[in-house]
């Protein structure tokens, strides 16, 4: 395969899209209802507009102290025990965050279509392929995220029209769901939805010029975030109010509704296809991501010797839980309460100290 040695900014548009846009197809609008209900759909934007300037910040940074990727920027501004610390904290955070994702897609893959296969036969063979796929690098990884992404766009644009007829603009209301107070505090505790962009800048280095990597990731940022708030929008449309709370898996209800006159049936499993790919390709973006932290951290060079064990691990973690549901109401949602202070707070925080120590990181 003949792949470049350095990223373009399509790549990195390609692998924020997938990474960030997938969202509308996990259990992510499922949570969002159970506080807000029908109000789901603009949340994911509001959460978005907090998060952004910590985004902007995080990128401004890693120009100006000329950092290789987000490990090395801790250790420019906070030196290297207490830089290396954080990014382990980090690093703790965002690894149990995925590995309870990856629980959560493997149980939605059980559900849809392996109903009467085992949890763990199906984690496996996921933990398998995301391994298989990571080692490859974060070369091959980006061109892949290049070919899919149309694929994915055109299969999601297809959604979206053949369902468009089935969507009732009356369930919008109430604008503000199950009460205002909700809304606003789903939206401030909520944006570590889009946390593993942060992960992303571990390929920093990667990249041919840093603009590739600032212009790439914005303007994939803003299109999943509309992305995301559409399809969200979509669900409220569809779904009644009593039961749009108690929908899992929306996206693949929503699949359900669509048809192409008589002749095509089952036509999600058109859909499945493009799904299953992207939800590897994600996670398999994911595990090579958090085995870069992790060496960084370790100063381990050779991190891709790591991604078994890793990916082995939070196999291992995602299925301590008992079920999905636990999953999803509990630890999902208390550990994205944790990190979005973090996430917002962490980037001014290290912004005040390169504040403080210009002449001496620069």
């Amino acid at each position: 395969m003949n792949v470049n040695k350095k990223l373009s900014s399509f790549e990195m548009f390609s692998m924020t899209l997938i990474l960030i846009g997938m969202k509308l197809s996990d259990t992510t609008p499922s949570l969002f209802a159970q506080k807000s209900q029908n109000a789901l759909w603009y949340i994911p934007f509001l959460a978005f507009l907090i998060v952004l300037p910590s985004f902007f910040v995080i990128m401004y940074l890693l120009e100006k102290v000329q950092a290789k990727h987000l490990v090395n920027l801790f250790e420019l501004l906070l030196g290297k025990l207490l830089g290396k610390g954080l990014a382990f904290f980090i690093f703790l955070l965002s690894f149990l965050m995925i590995s309870l994702d990856s629980r959560n897609y493997v149980e939605q893959i059980k559900t849809l279509y392996f109903e009467r296969s085992s949890s763990l036969i199906i984690f496996v063979l996921f933990c398998v392929v995301c391994v298989f796929g990571a080692i490859r690098g974060i070369e091959v990884i980006g061109y892949t995220s290049k070919v899919l992404i149309p694929f994915l766009t055109a299969s999601l644009v297809l959604v979206i029209f053949l369902v468009y007829e089935h969507m009732i603009w009356e369930r919008i209301y109430p604008i503000f769901g199950s009460g205002l107070q909700f809304v606003l505090k789903e939206s401030l505790f909520k944006g570590s939805i889009f946390a593993d962009f942060i992960l992303l800048t571990m390929a920093y280095s990667s990249f041919k010029k840093p603009s590739d990597f600032k212009i790439g990731g914005l303007i994939a940022l803003f299109i999943a975030v509309l992305e995301i708030t559409f399809l969200f929008l979509i669900y409220a449309t569809v779904f009644d109010y009593n039961s749009i709370e108690k929908v899992s898996f929306p996206f693949h209800e929503i699949t359900q509704y669509v048809q192409l006159g008589d002749f095509f049936t089952n036509i999600e499993t058109f859909f499945m296809v493009f799904w299953l790919l992207a939800t590897f390709l994600r996670f398999i973006l994911l595990l090579y991501l958090q085995t870069w932290l992790f060496g960084a951290i370790f100063n381990i060079d050779e991190f891709e010797l790591l991604v078994l064990p890793l990916g082995f691990l939070s196999m291992v973690i995602g299925l301590i839980p008992d079920n999905s549901v636990v999953t999803e109401l509990v630890y999902r949602n208390q550990l994205l309460d944790l990190l979005t202070p973090v996430l917002i707070v962490l980037p001014f925080l290290l912004l005040a100290i390169y504040t403080l120590r210009r002449k001496q990181v620069t």
